[in-house]
């Protein structure tokens, strides 16, 4: 995936599609590109029931690929080896969340080449 997703449905919508229970988001605008490093709706389970809300979204990047130890780790989308140890305890129900989208981008036939979005169905 390109990480390249596309927001443009309302927070009704979201909120009985996934059965949100607490809404933290505040006002979600028309139209809403949504990137992995960015602010972005996300719903995600919490002890009170299904919350939606602002939040960037991604696993935790391995130490050895954080530039300095410093820096802000902005996570990783794109995990191929879900059988890694670094992975796998991240990967349990408790850690999941919904992230909304109404059309996305797909590589298209070229290498590192993005076709236009898609609507999801």
């Amino acid at each position: 995936m390109c990480n390249l997703y596309n927001l443009t449905t309302n927070q009704q919508a979201i909120r009985h599609i996934a059965r949100v229970m607490q809404d933290s988001l505040g006002n979600l605008e028309p139209s809403l590109d949504v990137y992995p490093d960015r602010p972005t709706p996300v719903v995600r389970n919490t002890s009170e029931g299904r919350e939606l809300v602002r939040l960037t979204w991604g696993m935790p990047t391995l130490l050895q690929f954080l530039k300095t130890k410093d820096a802000p780790d902005t996570g990783v989308t794109n995990i191929r080896n879900t059988q890694s140890p670094h992975w796998r305890r991240w990967l349990g129900v408790e850690n999941r969340c919904l992230v909304p989208a109404t059309t996305f981008s797909e590589y298209g036939p070229r290498p590192n080449a993005c076709l236009p979005f898609s609507r999801v169905r």
